[in-house]
């Protein structure tokens, strides 16, 4: 038997790079799916990948700010597969700008959609998990809430609000046999990383991406196991706590990050675009 064999995940943000190799792994596994993003195409490019693994899925298109969306959600999960084992809290975004600069919109938005955002469909989930007496939830925070960055002030404030609520929520719920655990995860490889090197040089995507590429040997060394994380790194990891093997596992923090927490991702994120072009000719002299 498969180890999520008749498992029933809702998982938002599963569009992203991270989300769609871990859905895929999840669905390789035998897990039933309802998948959420607010972006169509790359959500139903997920959605088929799982398809193929041979996963019953569900999609939504929608915004988890949305408390009627998470409700949907909900609904459909209970609808098609008659109960809700997991819920992966994975949607987000890239929120860059010096302190000074994040007006009270800025910090709003990063707030409700990092943390409000990851909460709704955790909370419309609920019912159902304390109904059936077991349930597993996981939220995406990231190791910026654990080490000094600049420049994501907010975002790291929302992702720490996600390492503070999980132990609550643990607590709380634990007498329903709920077990709630953040990743914190560090520096993935994909389409948020190089979005967020361009906001915070202040240049196009494409000249990130052109830059992460040259420097990949510069970033990988960083790492304590000499490599940047890549989506397919994550999806194990969250395959583990949607499954009965984590049933133990609640009110933690899991840093998946190559070691990075203890190597130095301040140094790396300090790097100004005057830094990287003089790494840039240095290597290419």
């Amino acid at each position: 038997m498969k180890r999520l064999e008749n498992k029933v995940m809702i998982v938002t943000g599963a569009g992203g790079s991270i989300g769609t190799a871990a859905v895929k792994r999840c669905a390789e596994e035998g897990a039933k799916l309802v998948l959420n993003d607010i972006r169509e195409e790359p959500l139903m490019e997920a959605a088929e990948a799982c398809r193929a693994a041979g996963a019953e899925v569900v999609t939504l298109v929608s915004d988890t700010r949305s408390e009627e969306a998470c409700e949907e959600m909900a609904a459909k999960a209970n609808e098609a597969f008659g109960r809700i084992d997991c819920v992966w809290a994975n949607a987000g975004d890239v929120w860059v700008a010096e302190a000074s600069e994040q007006d009270k919109d800025f910090w709003t938005r990063c707030l409700e959609l990092e943390l409000t955002g990851q909460w709704l469909p955790v909370r419309a989930a609920l019912p159902t998990m304390i109904e059936q007496k077991s349930g597993s939830v996981l939220f995406s925070s990231s190791m910026t809430a654990n080490v000094g960055i600049k420049h994501i002030s907010a975002y790291s404030a929302a992702k720490g609000g996600l390492q503070a609520l999980v132990k609550t929520l643990a607590v709380e719920f634990g007498c329903h046999k709920i077990r709630f655990n953040s990743l914190a995860l560090g520096s993935i490889e994909g389409r948020h990383i190089i979005a967020s090197n361009a906001m915070r040089q202040g240049i196009s995507y494409e000249d990130a991406e052109a830059i992460v590429s040259v420097t990949k040997k510069m970033r990988d060394q960083i790492f304590a196991v000499d490599r940047m994380g890549t989506p397919e790194d994550i999806a194990p990891i969250v395959a583990y706590f949607a499954s009965d093997e984590s049933e133990w596992i609640t009110g933690t923090n899991y840093f998946a990050d190559g070691g990075l927490t203890h190597t130095g991702m301040a140094g790396l994120h300090s790097l100004n675009a005057d830094k990287l072009g003089q790494f840039m000719n240095d290597i290419l002299d």
